[in-house]
């Protein structure tokens, strides 16, 4: 398989996607989010699987992207927890969930919700 074959399946998410983005030097991404559960983070995983050289330049999409710094830091981790135990996994990407918020300017304005400028709202479900 190749990288656009890839983006053109079925197995991609936003976060996967924008991994690819950055790898592949796209000028405009349009959505650039982390994975915010065990589905999310194993379209991630499996993209890296296909693609092992990209998992050596995760630091390029932390550079590219402020909010993925902490899961980009903590990737090993989450690889691990992925391959063992989802439940747990989930619960560790949570607690990483705000400082990726801060990381990407965005402010806490109470339990699970976030305002970055005055046009972009995020809460929780």
């Amino acid at each position: 398989m190749n990288p656009i074959n890839w983006i053109t399946g079925n197995d991609t998410g936003i976060s996967s996607k924008a991994i690819w983005s950055v790898m592949m030097g796209a000028d405009t991404i349009s959505d650039t989010d982390v994975p915010h559960d065990p589905a999310d983070f194993g379209r991630c995983y499996r993209l890296l699987k296909l693609f092992p050289e990209w998992r050596n330049r995760l630091d390029e999409v932390a550079a590219a992207l402020p909010k993925w710094g902490p899961m980009v830091r903590e990737w090993e981790t989450m690889e691990c927890l992925y391959e063992k135990d989802a439940a747990t996994l989930y619960d560790f990407m949570q607690k990483l969930m705000e400082e990726c918020f801060a990381a990407d300017g965005w402010k806490k304005t109470g339990t699970g919700s976030w305002e970055k400028g005055p046009h972009f709202i995020w809460r929780a479900r």
